[in-house]
């Protein structure tokens, strides 16, 4: 079986390196130290605990606004365009938002036109001596 170092058991599985070495500590996960005082973990008993990470996608590292000088893939192509959509459909959506939020305010505006203005109580003495 292949043993892992702390390292590399991060790198393949879903876990934090404070919550691994605590694992390694309390027991949750078995594992033994070498004479250096490393830990050597098992891949199967990582696997038992931790579920492994999926595979990463390649990030691109252009900056944003760069042309690639390689052809658009049709599958980029076609994003975009579903992309442009969805964009459209957003656009549209806060639009009639901002709309019925300014029918909204002049209705509101309307009805305080409407109410009598607040009537202001005499002002309260204070008195000297609390009862």
């Amino acid at each position: 079986m292949a043993k892992l170092s702390p390292r590399e058991a991060v790198k393949r599985y879903q876990v934090s390196r404070a919550t691994l070495t605590k694992a390694l500590q309390d027991g949750t996960v078995s594992a033994e130290k070498t004479e250096a005082g490393h830990w050597r973990i098992d891949a199967a008993e990582m696997s038992r605990v931790y579920q492994p990470r999926a595979p990463q996608k390649a990030v691109s590292r252009s900056k944003p606004g760069q042309v690639s000088r390689d052809s658009p893939d049709q599958s980029t192509t076609s994003e975009a365009a579903e992309m442009a959509v969805k964009l459209a459909r957003a656009e549209a959506a806060l639009e009639a938002e901002r709309e019925k939020t300014a029918l909204l305010e002049r209705h509101v505006a309307d009805l305080r036109r409407m109410l009598p203005a607040p009537e202001t109580p005499p002002p309260r003495r204070r008195r000297w001596w609390p009862l």
